[in-house]
């Protein structure tokens, strides 16, 4: 399978609500459609630091990642939070997501960011498989104050 990474456009919107929506489903989550339609929107507005980029084989929209670009306090370079990245199930151990990844860090050294991060559920080991591989396991623990 040859996996073509670029920045979604305007057009993929009904090929990445499918998979947006599976992404929701694996983490057992509900996003109402005013959100994913904001998300959406905020991925092709250029004024906004959210930017999503789609996997494609066989001329289909097989993947996604989404990222927040944001300044960090210990460097002067942005820092790149992948927020999002899921792979349809018929894609998956194809190489997809190991094609996002690569693609962000390329992009991140063109661009000068100073890190890529991301995080995900402990017992998410298909993907923590290939996250051993890609990155660093640090030994961060992260809490979260809900606020709405």
């Amino acid at each position: 399978m040859t996996v073509t990474v670029r920045p979604v456009t305007a057009a993929d919107y009904a090929a990445w609500r499918p998979l947006w929506d599976g992404y929701v489903r694996f983490y057992e989550a509900s996003v109402p459609d005013e959100i994913t339609d904001a998300t959406f929107a905020r991925c092709l507005d250029r004024d906004a630091p959210v930017y999503c980029f789609v996997a494609e084989a066989d001329g289909a929209l097989v993947g996604f990642a989404t990222i927040v670009l944001h300044l960090g306090t210990w460097s002067l370079a942005p820092v790149c939070y992948l927020e999002d990245l899921f792979v349809g199930e018929a894609a998956r151990g194809k190489g997809v997501a190991r094609a996002l990844l690569d693609y962000l860090a390329e992009t991140g050294r063109a661009q000068g960011w100073r890190r890529l991060y991301w995080q995900t559920r402990r017992d998410n080991a298909t993907a923590r498989a290939l996250y051993d591989k890609v990155g660093t396991l640090t030994d961060w623990v992260r809490y979260d104050v809900e606020l709405a």
